[in-house]
């Protein structure tokens, strides 16, 4: 997945899975060492991005995600039957030897993470807002505080450091 491209979000383009949504976490995905930090997570912690960016979003709008809205039907269907399997062939794929067919996943790897954005967008769209706090939605989807609190600290470097003088 890594880097999430800048270009798709400026490109002109204004389709279904064009969400906020997606404009929020192309934006955090971008901050330095974001990125690096949640392919960690995903790659050490079997975390899921999309919902780590999705609970970001909620908690930034003061929509707190509560641990029964963290199953999602269609988007767990959309991950499990596109996603994650594009996924793994763009690992399988030998990027050296086939730079054209490894790019071509990368895209395809990153339309469908578009589109699971776009399905949880809609989940939480209209959600209203209040106070929410980011540790907490984090926490319902990696359970492990150590790790939440600490992609806050590469989200929110500026904030954390202020909250902990």
């Amino acid at each position: 997945m890594k880097p999430m491209v800048a270009k798709f979000a400026t490109d002109g383009s204004h389709e279904p899975s064009d969400t906020p949504l997606w404009h929020y976490a192309l934006d955090v995905y971008a901050r330095p060492g974001v990125a690096d930090e949640l392919l960690r997570l995903q790659d050490h912690h079997h975390a899921d991005v999309l919902w780590l960016l999705t609970a970001l979003w909620l908690a930034e709008r003061g929509a707190p995600l509560e641990i029964e809205q963290r199953y999602q039907p269609e988007y767990e269907a959309w991950r499990k039957t596109m996603i994650l399997p594009v996924r793994e062939q763009r690992r399988l794929c030998d990027k050296d030897k086939t730079p054209g067919l490894y790019e071509l996943l990368k895209r395809a790897e990153l339309e469908a993470e578009k589109e699971g954005l776009r399905i949880l967008y809609e989940v939480f769209a209209d959600q209203a807002s209040g106070e929410a706090d980011p540790l907490s939605c984090l926490m319902h989807c990696l359970p492990d505080e150590c790790q939440c609190s600490r992609l806050l600290d590469v989200v929110y470097p500026q904030d954390r450091a202020t909250q902990s003088r």
